[in-house]
């Protein structure tokens, strides 16, 4: 399974149908000789990548290598492509392409996300981290500039013109010295015999006419007029319906279970018992199994209701007696060192002496609890399992997964393995975990049948994988002039960035993580990790710059200090830029009129806050009315330094919609827990913002740069929880160290 290629290999070209085929293989050959091919696991295709098809009538085609869950990677990653080829994107329409592996050594490692010593010279398919785009960007701009290649010199042939004299615009080959245009669709056939060429010549920004522009979301007319397949949409034929029961209770498993009344509703075939499955060390493809009861059905009806008449005693497990309020007591007594627990640390200059010797140190705890990631879509996986299918439908994040869970289910090579992942109504991290990809798969391994494994939001809500909860202390040490010169932050239960701002920019700079014991199940979620740690330091660097008196935004600037690159050594960048983080700062300042912050009526309050997520800076300026504990959001101003721009519609829509998410999240949301159960169930007791709430105005700048592009789809959330609560403390004088918000303010 492994082979050397070439770079002439890079794009096999070959004529179907009248129309020009260029399948691009999943590894780059651009930059060396011997990588190795791309191979798809799709029976008969092989080296299946990216695709892009030029069609008789000169419209094209072209395939989107990453799983699409709202992000923008169905339109922005198929238009990095496009500018290279010069393809007129007013007809260009886009296909989702399925799962491509490759051997990744001699061994059996496999896999669509890079090779021993090489990093990200492939289009790589999974959805996560805000990194689809960045990841694939060199590569998908090479491929569509070797098509374009090929068609350039089969028009020079074709014109009897030297290649210099021809250019291309809107799927057309120009000669400009004749007057002369060739349309794609009229090369298609000669540029199939043509060799590919070493090296390939790239735009520069300058002559960008799709990327750094407006452009309209490829499909979202099907999406607003239902026409749109999600996942939940999916069917194959003859395929069977099933739900599961699942332990209420962490870490629970059934202990028996009596299905005589599901076993007499009509149109259910099995009632199967499923034990936990879910390794203390699990990683990625890992099997995830919670421990449950299916009920197996001709029709998804039969199966709810079938699932409603079933009865089954659990198995509670250790965590029976865990409660909100335990968790709780526990961080407290880990951050005052009551407990003691392994600690995580980074530690720069001498902590404790700074804060010893410092002039005033300002100290203050904050509180986090668990969140759902409530996508608009429950999961559903289909799995068809039998012997010489081994199919995999399913709205996932990481589609290489299903490959990897379905190789350790079935023992079969994950080669073997045809996955397709269908549209997404959200994903937000919570699609990245294999549980309900397990699920389907497993049940298709033991009846022989393709199965569908549909989830209600209750299943949903109570088997989330949820948002690390958890307690913050944070000390800042302060000099005669009000310089931060220490800084100490002592985490209990979430997790932390920590190489994250203000680390590098304070000269005594320490981070202790301290785990508590639980017994739920924790996992990404929109911004993992920075979706705490930004509200809990952003807060807290507007109580230190009110506490000396100055402004927090010339507070915030002066600790970042002269621009430089901080080398980073979180996930997602390798540097923290202080000029871009000042940047992003003093757009949304000026944008959201911060200097008029000192003119607002009583009750209103003007807040600012910034974070670097996964290689973007990006900044909010929110105001606020409160009157009678009552919340209004006036305006969210935000700013956003992502690098090269792909398209600037859909990097609006990913700020604001992240906002948003994070605006609801702030107000209303948290999970608690109660003899070891999830206590909400649904969107009456876990709140989600009205429409009536969200804020009245919003508008985002994009800095425009020329910096290698990164994410968008995570970014937004962080910083926009600390700026409306720094809002609401200028509006109130009300401290806002806990979440969720709506509570508070009638207190």
């Amino acid at each position: 399974m492994v082979k050397n290629i070439g770079r002439r290999e890079f794009v096999k070209v070959s004529l179907i149908g009248g129309s020009l085929v260029a399948s691009i293989p999943l590894t780059s050959c651009m930059d060396t000789d011997a990588l190795p091919a791309a191979t798809s696991n799709t029976a008969g295709n092989r080296n299946l990548g990216v695709f892009v098809r030029i069609n008789p009538d000169n419209t094209t085609t072209i395939g989107a290598p990453t799983a699409e869950m709202g992000q923008g990677t169905f339109t922005s990653m198929p238009m990095i492509i496009a500018e290279e080829l010069d393809a007129d994107w007013a007809r260009t329409d886009v296909a989702l392409m399925p799962l491509s592996l490759r051997r990744v050594s001699d061994g059996d490692d496999v896999s669509d996300a890079g090779y021993e010593g090489v990093d990200y010279a492939h289009a790589y398919q999974g959805a996560g981290g805000s990194g689809s785009v960045k990841r694939n960007f060199s590569y998908l701009r090479k491929a569509g500039a070797q098509v374009r290649s090929r068609l350039v010199r089969a028009a020079a042939n074709r014109l009897s013109v030297p290649v210099e004299e021809l250019r291309t615009e809107n799927s057309y080959v120009i000669h400009d010295a004749t007057d002369q245009t060739v349309a794609y669709g009229e090369l298609a056939e000669a540029a199939v015999a043509l060799a590919d060429v070493d090296s390939v010549e790239l735009k520069h920004a300058s002559e960008f006419r799709i990327l750094g522009k407006y452009q309209k979301i490829k499909g979202c007319r099907e999406i607003v007029t239902g026409a749109m397949t999600f996942g939940q949409d999916c069917e194959l034929p003859d395929m069977l319906h099933a739900v599961l029961i699942r332990s209420p209770y962490f870490k629970g498993t059934p202990l028996s279970f009596d299905d005589v009344a599901t076993r007499a509703v009509p149109g259910v075939l099995d009632v199967i018992r499923i034990d936990r499955q879910w390794p203390d060390d699990a990683h990625d493809g890992e099997v995830l199994l919670h421990g449950a009861v299916a009920v197996v059905a001709e029709t998804l009806w039969a199966a709810l209701k079938g699932r409603s008449a079933l009865k089954v005693e659990w198995d509670r497990g250790p965590f029976a007696d865990e409660s909100t309020e335990m968790v709780e007591a526990e961080c407290r007594e880990l951050l005052d060192g009551r407990i003691s627990s392994e600690a995580d640390r980074r530690t720069e200059g001498d902590v404790d002496t700074a804060l010893l010797n410092a002039e005033r140190v300002i100290e203050a705890d904050y509180a986090i609890k668990p969140l759902a990631h409530v996508c608009m879509e429950p999961h559903s996986a289909i799995a068809d399992m039998r012997d010489g299918q081994r199919r995999i439908l399913a709205a996932h994040q990481f589609p290489e997964r299903a490959a990897h869970c379905a190789a350790k289910i079935c023992g079969c090579d994950p080669m073997d393995v045809r996955v397709e992942t269908a549209r997404m109504g959200g994903g937000f991290g919570r699609k990245f975990a294999p549980d309900y990809l397990s699920e389907a798969i497993w049940l298709s391994h033991r009846l022989q049948k393709p199965v569908k494994v549909t989830w209600t939001r209750d299943d949903d809500i109570q088997q989330d994988a949820f948002n690390r909860p958890g307690m913050s202390r944070l000390r800042a040490g302060l000099d005669e002039n009000n310089n931060v010169v220490a800084w100490d932050h002592t985490i209990a239960g979430h997790t932390t960035q920590s190489d994250n701002f203000p680390a590098d920019v304070v000269p005594n700079f320490r981070v202790r993580y301290l785990r508590s014991n639980t017994g739920m199940w924790f996992g990404p979620w929109r911004g993992p990790g920075h979706n705490t740690i930004g509200f809990v330091i952003q807060s807290f660097i507007d109580e230190l710059a009110l506490a000396t008196g100055r402004d927090p935004l010339e507070f915030r600037l002066a600790m970042l200090g002269e621009e430089r690159a901080l080398p980073f050594q979180g996930w997602g960048a390798d540097v923290y830029d202080t000029g871009r983080a000042a940047n992003v700062l003093k757009l949304a300042a000026e944008k959201g009129d911060w200097r008029g912050r000192g003119e607002l009526p009583p009750g209103r309050g003007r807040g600012i806050a910034s974070h670097f997520t996964f290689g973007s800076y990006c900044a909010h300026v929110v105001d606020v009315r409160v009157s009678e504990g009552e919340l209004e959001i006036l305006r969210v101003v935000s700013a956003i330094d992502c690098g090269q721009a792909i398209n600037k519609l859909g990097i609006e829509a990913q700020i604001q919609g992240g906002a948003i998410d994070g605006l609801s999240a702030a107000l209303h949301q948290a999970i608690h827990v109660r003899n070891g159960q999830v206590v909400e169930r649904n969107f009456d007791t876990y709140r989600m913002m009205r429409i009536d709430q969200t804020p009245r105005h919003m508008e985002t700048h994009i800095v425009d740069s020329d910096a290698n592009p990164s994410g968008t789809g995570e970014v937004g959330l962080p910083p926009v929880i600390p700026a409306l609560t720094n809002a609401i403390y200028a509006a109130t004088g009300k401290r806002i160290r806990s979440l969720p918000i709506a509570d508070q303010l009638k207190a």
